[in-house]
């Protein structure tokens, strides 16, 4: 039988960094506040898990950018065990034939590396990285804001920013690269860049949005740069968390909410998988929308329009994660050595041609797992040696393409094995010892990324951030700006404005939405 709790100002459901993110600000404004979270631990896809004994990783998250310099600030992170620092190189990319690219955190040490590759692109590498600085300085002032429609958005790009715009949206990255260098070393080197956590190849329009989507942040004031969080990706989560409840939230772990409570198209509070019901003068959901309106409000008598739209977010997938114990690190064809160096301290780029990328994905869209996977590795154990045992090493391989709905089969262990015995072929092709340091490995297909931490088809975003579904469109018009066509109901999460990502704005919004609303009625 169902019990009646205490009445909560808010209560947020899901405790990834998103809701922990509300959590913060509205317990700052003096809200009482229940954050309810269906695992064991906070964080969703941005926790620290220990997949095998004596090492500690991030299963999903793997590195910091895009968290937002005021949220840090405003929820005094640093107080409550937050610590990054720049990773440096920022990429480091080998090729088949002995060649190899840093991409370092100084943009000069980056262009003399180039000019023995291309004089050409050394001088071309600061006009492309100024594209996408222009782009930040444009967009960035809104990300902490509720979003634009499409054309208000189009009105801020005038002049000679007009041809920023044009390319951001409309725009491949594949057509870019090549009007900016001659040299296939930097157009291989930045293909897998327009296509991260997207089920679109480097020749999809769209695909400079999504490049721009992982270069607008920071790292310790240091603009366009990426980073490691010591200690792992998950001591985000456990900063927000430990920075909201010393302000009075609450956080209930293991607890799953069934749906929510309605009266009068208004929502009042959410009953539990238990029975239990909590009551609420609103409710967050940090949760995706396909999964917000189509199973948590199942029965509230929504437009049947806008479920049909809703049901028609893009959230395809095609990420592989595969997270990996290793007793030495990998040597490299073309940087032998397996004691920490330069080009372990960054991320590795396996993405040695123009077309890798974009050959990967045509496997996909007919339904097959990649026969040469793009690859994004990272190794913090060389830099941060907290994460694993002394002498051993991680590495977290973001993987593209393994869709989430495959040709003719389903994904079983044998389909995981399968897409992780490629993944570590080819990583051997450039460094050969790899497949022999392996100690154990973790495989995440799309299926798992969804069933663990609640992202719809294994979608890193909660739904693509291609141009069609930004902004005022995000993930409806009705639903784009936090609030919901059900009263008291808010999305605080990144499949709203401005999209995925450990970046906190969605989280932000949504609260300073429901304070402003709060603010308005008192009046």
């Amino acid at each position: 039988m169902a019990t009646r709790q205490d009445h909560w100002d808010a209560i947020i459901i899901g405790a990834g960094h998103n809701g922990l993110v509300a959590a913060g600000y509205l317990a700052r404004a003096g809200k009482r506040v229940l954050v309810l979270e269906q695992r064991d631990r906070v964080g969703g896809a941005c926790t620290l898990e220990e997949p095998f004994p004596g090492f500690t990783m991030s299963p999903c998250a793997y590195v910091v950018s895009l968290l937002r310099p005021e949220i840090i600030r405003d929820l005094e992170l640093h107080k409550y065990g937050f610590d990054a620092y720049v990773k440096d190189p920022q990429m480091f990319v080998p090729f088949l034939d002995g060649e190899h690219l840093f991409f370092r955190a100084s943009t000069e040490l980056t262009v003399e590396g180039i000019r023995r590759l291309s004089p050409h692109d050394a001088e071309a590498y600061p006009k492309f990285l100024a594209f996408f600085d222009r782009a930040s300085e444009i967009l960035n002032p809104i990300l902490l804001e509720e979003p634009p429609s499409v054309a208000d958005l189009a009105a801020r790009f005038t002049g000679e920013d007009e041809d920023i715009y044009r390319r951001l949206m409309f725009g491949s990255l594949y057509d870019m690269l090549a009007d900016y260098f001659e040299s296939d070393y930097l157009r291989a080197a930045f293909a897998g860049q327009g296509v991260i956590g997207a089920f679109i190849g480097p020749k999809t329009p769209g695909s400079v949005y999504v490049m721009w989507h992982h270069m607008f942040g920071e790292v310790n004031g240091e603009k366009g740069m990426w980073g490691y969080v010591r200690g792992g990706m998950g001591r985000i989560s456990f900063a927000m968390a430990a920075s909201a409840e010393a302000h009075g939230a609450q956080i209930r772990l293991n607890t799953r909410v069934k749906g929510l409570l309605t009266h009068n198209g208004q929502v009042e509070g959410v009953r539990l998988e238990s029975g239990e019901e909590l009551r609420a003068d609103a409710v967050l959901s940090n949760v995706d929308p396909k999964t917000t309106f189509l199973r948590l409000c199942d029965d509230t008598g929504l437009d049947a329009d806008f479920l049909r739209r809703i049901s028609q977010f893009k959230t395809e997938s095609a990420t592989f994660k595969l997270n990996v114990a290793l007793r030495e690190l990998p040597s490299f064809t073309c940087l032998p050595g397996t004691t920490p160096s330069l080009q372990h301290f960054g991320s590795c780029e396996i993405s040695p041609t123009p077309d890798w990328v974009q050959t990967a994905y045509e496997d996909a869209i007919h339904g097959e797992l990649s026969r040469k996977p793009w690859i994004e590795a990272y190794m913090q154990s060389s830099t941060d040696p907290t994460v694993a045992p002394e002498g051993m090493h991680t590495i977290s391989m973001f993987c593209q393409y393994a869709p989430y709905h495959l040709h003719g089969r389903e994904w079983t262990d044998a389909e995981r094995n399968e897409m992780a015995d490629r993944i570590v072929a080819t990583m051997t092709e450039f460094a050969p010892n790899f497949a022999d340091a392996i100690i154990d490995r973790q495989m995440l297909s799309p299926v798992d990324i969804e069933a663990r931490y609640g992202l719809p088809n294994g979608n890193i975003f909660q739904g693509e951030i291609t141009p069609d579904q930004l902004f005022s469109l995000r993930p409806a018009p009705e639903c784009a700006r936090y609030r919901t066509p059900l009263g008291g109901l808010y999305l605080c999460g990144s499949g709203t404005h401005p999209g995925g990502g450990v970046m906190g704005a969605p989280g932000h919004n949504a609260a300073q939405a429901l304070l402003t609303d709060w603010s308005a009625q008192a009046k």
